[in-house]
């Protein structure tokens, strides 16, 4: 503030003097020092109304025309540009982001979704971002608004969210392309939202769920197939006698416990044949079979006493 008050009472002083020394040359008569007055209060005038001297920063730089034809870029820095005779543009050279607004998008599977994304990019040649296209940020909007329309358009709501960052690498892919020839350098597009209608989420939701339980089932039924297959594998030698005691030792662990445990019955028919055949067929299975039925309870109660 204080800098512009100071420029604004320099030029203030230097138009005073110059109507002071028109004045003077007017009262004196002197034609030459009147011309000059007046040359120096045009050139004050030029100054003050156009942009013959601009300051460009070090991001900056400046288009220049010639009577509309393209002369060259300028700058940073202070640089002069002639009044009347020369235009200008100024480009930003630094990243700037471009967002690209929500629209309906329909995939492949007919599901209707609102999809909006965000470009990154930055100017590598001011000459063609100001000659080549009208404004470059609209156009690369406009472009991956179109690029979504079509990627999206040909894959299922699946494909789609499972290869997002696919999807940005494709269209980051297809805009530079084009951009290219607008002097662009494309740094990133990215998908910012995704929004899928509520009943399609609580499907794709079910379905995950649904697929997690039969891998675990699947998974479950390859460990129990491996698991007999062993036990198989280490008793296809074993005779009735040891089967006969591995029987009565699962007959102790099972009366193991308290209420809490559960006791499932016994195989009252292999049990009796096993023991009339250790004991050489003397007594028959159906009988030694009936013994037990009989004496279940007792059995059940000794095994269970002879734990503890």
């Amino acid at each position: 503030m204080a800098k512009d008050v100071l420029v604004f009472g320099a030029i203030l002083l230097l138009v005073f003097g110059i109507v002071g020394l028109l004045a003077y040359a007017v009262i004196v008569k002197d034609v030459i020092l009147g011309a000059i007055a007046i040359l120096v209060g045009l050139f004050l005038l030029i100054i003050w109304t156009t942009d013959i001297l601009i300051q460009l920063k070090e991001y900056e730089r400046a288009v220049v025309f010639r009577f509309g034809r393209y002369v060259g870029v300028r700058g940073p820095g202070w640089i002069v540009v002639l009044p009347y005779i020369e235009t200008y543009r100024v480009v930003d050279l630094r990243t700037q982001t471009v967002d690209v607004p929500k629209q309906e998008v329909m995939t492949k599977d007919n599901i209707v979704l609102m999809i909006d994304a965000v470009i990154y990019l930055r100017v590598v040649d001011p000459a063609k971002a100001v000659l080549k296209v009208d404004d470059y940020k609209k156009a690369s909007r406009l472009f991956i608004q179109s690029m979504i329309r079509d990627l999206v358009g040909s894959m299922e709501i699946e494909e789609l969210v499972a290869n997002v960052d696919e999807l940005n690498q494709k269209l980051k892919e297809e805009l530079s392309k084009t951009a290219i020839d607008w002097g662009i350098e494309v740094v990133s597009v990215q998908i910012k939202d995704i929004d899928i209608p509520p009943a399609i989420k609580q499907a794709m939701h079910s379905m995950t769920i649904a697929e997690k339980e039969r891998v675990a089932r699947a998974q479950r039924a390859e460990a129990t197939k491996i698991e007999l297959e062993a036990i198989k594998e280490a008793t296809k030698d074993m005779n009735e006698r040891v089967l006969l005691y591995f029987y009565l030792e699962a007959l102790k662990k099972l009366a193991e416990g308290r209420a809490t445990k559960i006791i499932y019955p016994l195989d009252l028919s292999s049990l009796a044949q096993a023991i009339s055949s250790y004991m050489g067929g003397v007594v028959s299975p159906k009988k030694v079979e009936a013994d037990l039925k009989r004496y279940e309870d007792i059995i059940r109660k000794v095994i269970k006493e002879g734990t503890q």
